[in-house]
């Protein structure tokens, strides 16, 4: 069992690689950032429309549709400091999103064909895959080893970059499926939106 201050980093990656990125925030918000939302260096916040809850400081920016989920995007000025423990939630989050994006990717290649072969054994799409899954893997290498508090802003900040490197290349080998509305793209957009909520800089 995991205290207060823990968060199990595992079930959270797992989440949101077979439920997606709602239900894995509602675990992130679960545990050091129970009963209260969680705000980036610059006072920014995207958060479960279940976790924003009355906020009576804070400035409504809008919302996100998610796959008929929702989420709130939010701006308070006077905020807590992040915990590291969250923090690095948040990197297992969107690592585990981008699992789930790969194993749709290999699914929909794996389904489609080109001149009789599947897409997915063609050089050119193995090749770019294999470009993808090595950033994967060496953001995996550097979270497996961390615990909260290793590392710090910019190392998070370059976990995060990779990532969303790692999300383009793979929509890209999804084409035009890949930027629908309802399709893996809107994830993976809604994924980049929360890094650049929690990785940014503090205004000045």
């Amino acid at each position: 069992m995991t205290s207060h201050d823990e968060l199990p980093y595992a079930t959270i990656r797992a989440t949101a690689r077979t439920e997606g990125l709602v239900a894995a925030a509602l675990l992130l918000h679960a545990g050091p950032a129970a009963g209260r939302v969680v705000y980036g260096p610059a006072g920014h916040a995207l958060v479960p429309r279940e976790v924003a809850g009355e906020q009576a400081t804070a400035t409504c920016l809008g919302e996100v549709a998610l796959h008929g989920r929702s989420l709130v995007a939010l701006r308070e000025p006077a905020r807590a400091e992040m915990n590291a423990a969250w923090t690095l939630g948040l990197a297992w989050l969107r690592y585990g999103l981008s699992e789930g994006l790969l194993e749709h990717c290999r699914s929909y290649l794996g389904g489609r064909t080109s001149d009789g072969s599947p897409l997915l054994l063609l050089q050119l799409v193995k090749a770019q895959l294999a470009e993808a899954v090595i950033e994967q893997l060496e953001v995996l290498t550097v979270l497996e080893g961390a615990q909260p508090g290793d590392l710090d802003h910019d190392h998070l900040t370059a976990l995060h970059q990779r990532i969303t490197l790692a999300d383009r290349m793979l929509l890209r080998l999804l084409g035009g499926s890949g930027f629908r509305a309802d399709g893996p793209g809107q994830s993976a957009h809604v994924s980049e939106l929360l890094a650049d909520a929690y990785t940014g800089r503090a205004a000045k």
